[in-house]
């Protein structure tokens, strides 16, 4: 018993520990984090300094005989509330991206972030109902070992830079990785877009609710289209995708949007199904938003009805919002005579197919 209390201690100490100091060195996403959820704008840049240090706190409390069953109430509590706001969002069906882990784990939520919760609590709640006694207890099978005079300022501050050295070499691993991570996704690349007015790149892919969907067909209504790449792993896009189902629902005269994700139905099934979008188109991996140089997610690009390209590239739920805006404005202006004389979509070239697995 006294050995499976200890390794519990131990690896709730080790998740805080490394939960806020990814937390401390990516303010930027955990402000984004607590926005997401539901808080004030005016909370975000409080509560994503303090939350950092009161997980630090629980996980260094944790590896202290004394302190241990106070860090594992709090841990509790704490738990507790991220369990309540997941279960809030979710059943509203949100998903935003949860950056628990800081830029490490930055996944949009989901049942998975509800059990890990929910097993981490349980663990928590396992310490807490041994009582103080028995943690300190457990404590003596390592203290015994260096003597109870050097546990404390040796094991407890070693322990804690290990957690610090791990995170700052994850971090540099990745940014010298380039894209190969799925947190590169979210990078604005140093791109300008396409020419505008160039002819937009045809493509014909695996859709939603049909077997392929091409940009000759978007393009039928004779409206223009706004093209939103997404990517099944992106928090900002999953807390976009209502907002695009309104749009869709409400303008279906004005403009035809569509929203090119990587992966499979399978992948982005939660986020489509919960929103009921429409016209989903599936890449395998980047290669339609490489033609349109829009390798950021979100990112929106607008095509005109005669298929040129009409916007440059929207990286952001705020850009695309303001692509969007502008669009509507615009779509009652008649054409120039320069405009009526760009070919319609019927003269594009045809696409090639693409197969997503």
């Amino acid at each position: 018993m006294l050995i499976t209390l200890l390794a519990l201690r131990l690896g709730l100490a080790a998740v805080f520990g490394v939960a806020g100091v990814a937390k401390l060195l990516d303010q930027r996403g955990t402000r984004d984090a607590v926005t997401n959820f539901g808080a004030p704008a005016s909370w975000s840049a409080p509560v994503a300094l303090l939350l950092p240090f009161v997980e630090i706190t629980i996980a260094y409390g944790l590896l202290l005989s004394f302190s241990a069953w106070a860090s594992a109430l709090t841990a509790v509590l704490l738990l507790g509330f991220f369990i309540t706001a997941i279960a809030i969002n979710l059943g509203r069906g949100r998903a935003p991206e949860c950056h628990c882990f800081g830029q490490l784990y930055a996944r949009p939520l989901g049942r998975p972030t509800l059990v890990r919760n929910m097993v981490f609590a349980l663990a928590a709640g396992f310490v807490v109902w041994e009582g103080q006694p028995v943690n300190q207890a457990s404590t003596l099978l390592l203290s015994e070992n260096f003597g109870e005079g050097l546990y404390v300022p040796l094991i407890a501050p070693l322990a804690m830079a290990f957690v610090v050295a791990t995170i700052v070499y994850f971090q540099r691993a990745r940014a010298k990785g380039g894209n190969a991570g799925p947190i590169d996704n979210h990078r604005s690349p140093d791109l300008h877009g396409l020419p505008l007015g160039s002819l937009a790149p045809v493509f014909q892919l695996p859709a939603y609710r049909r077997d392929q969907t091409s940009l000759a067909e978007l393009l039928e209504a004779r409206k223009p289209v706004l093209l939103i790449f997404s990517n099944p792993n992106c928090g900002p896009c999953a807390g976009l995708f209502a907002e695009l189902a309104q749009w869709q629902q409400t303008y279906p005269e004005q403009v035809t949007i569509a929203v090119l994700t990587q992966g499979t139905l399978k992948d982005n099934f939660v986020n489509i199904a919960r929103n009921d979008l429409r016209n989903i188109l599936f890449q395998k991996q980047r290669e339609i938003a490489e033609q349109y140089q829009c390798l950021a997610t979100p990112t929106g690009i607008l095509v005109s009805p005669d298929g040129r390209i009409a916007s440059t590239p929207a990286a952001g739920a705020d850009k695309i919002r303001s692509l969007i805006h502008s669009t509507l404005e615009n779509h009652s202006r008649p054409l120039d005579s320069a405009e009526a004389q760009i070919p319609n979509a019927n003269s594009l070239p045809q696409p090639s197919t693409q197969n997503a697995d």
